[in-house]
């Protein structure tokens, strides 16, 4: 009778675990799926990458309005940033700032180059804290130097950077769709008065603008893609005034000297933004090339002695290294 009993327990026991098991299994196959109107989940926010599209730093859905724009958009996006930041990357980069703050600075490139957002040094350069020593204005401007005393920050940047942290090579980088180049090509026709601090800014452009002219007056001395046609004249600009205030730069003392004792050069870059291409202008000539994958560094403009010419039959920013 006993052993009835136990044989009637076990069999009670096992029933309760396999319908517990079929419960189980019925939750998890048949959990019911979000409907086509249910917002689908965003993607994981990876650091470096919480830019893209924002869906990592966007504030919100409590705060945005019914066209989808949160108020205060802007102040809201850079609080939002700033703590993706601090979730995401600063644990990863805390100990490489911590030395950087203990060392110091050590940049080895100034960069200079236009305020436009769409230019993002750190991304095109593949550069992180303590490569680049940045300067960023609207349309990547050198002013020469005693041109005026109000435009002395540039200078001083270019000074700090050249006599006290020694960079060893100075990069102007030009874009396309420039909004700078747009309002210097359509100056000509703005009507006359007041000064406004951006016309007076722009002028520091206009021996790009004066340059390109007398090139199509002369038609020699044309700068060019090595790849494909200049689009237009706004493309055209930003090329040539790459390359003049690549000019501007070699008049500052520090600058000349520097590139005279071969402890400096000068690149000329300049990057489309469509087809997130960059181009470095090659040694000698008015051409720039495109960086491809393949290649490794950019080419001197200006260096301590005159460039070799290319072998013949070769092309690309890589081998045109080969002439300096």
């Amino acid at each position: 009778m006993l052993k009835l009993l136990d044989q009637i327990a076990v069999a009670g026991i096992a029933v309760i675990v396999i319908a517990l098991a079929t419960y189980i299994s019925r939750r998890r196959f048949n959990r019911p799926q979000p409907s086509a109107a249910e917002p689908a989940r965003p993607p994981a926010c990876r650091p470096w990458t919480p830019w893209r599209n924002h869906h990592c730093t966007r504030p919100a859905p409590a705060t945005r309005d019914r066209g989808g724009h949160g108020r205060g958009d802007g102040a809201g996006q850079l609080l939002g940033g700033v703590s993706a930041f601090q979730r995401n990357t600063a644990p990863l980069v805390r100990d490489e700032l911590a030395r950087l703050a203990r060392e110091g600075q050590r940049p080895t490139q100034l960069f200079l180059t236009c305020a436009d957002s769409r230019l993002v040094t750190s991304m095109i350069t593949s550069s992180g804290p303590g490569d680049l020593f940045t300067v960023r204005n609207v349309g990547n401007l050198v002013p020469p130097p005693g041109a005026d005393s109000a435009c002395d920050s540039v200078g001083a940047a270019i000074e700090y950077a050249v006599d006290v942290l020694r960079v060893d090579s100075i990069t102007v980088c030009g874009h396309s769709g420039c909004g700078a180049m747009q309002a210097l090509l359509g100056s000509s026709a703005a009507p006359p008065g007041a000064q406004t601090p951006l016309a007076r800014w722009l002028r520091h452009g206009r021996p790009g603008l004066a340059r390109m002219e007398r090139i199509g007056r002369l038609g020699r001395g044309e700068v060019a893609l090595a790849d494909r046609p200049v689009a237009d004249d706004v493309e055209r600009l930003a090329l040539i005034n790459v390359m003049q205030q690549l000019e501007h730069l070699m008049a500052h003392a520090c600058v000349a000297r520097r590139v005279a004792e071969g402890g400096l050069v000068l690149h000329g870059m300049y990057f489309h933004v469509a087809e997130a291409q960059a181009y470095v202008l090659e040694a000698g000539s008015g051409r720039f090339l495109a960086i491809r994958p393949e290649d490794g560094a950019p080419v001197a403009v200006c260096t301590s002695g005159p460039a070799a010419a290319p072998e013949p039959g070769k092309g690309g920013a890589a081998e045109a290294l080969e002439a300096i």
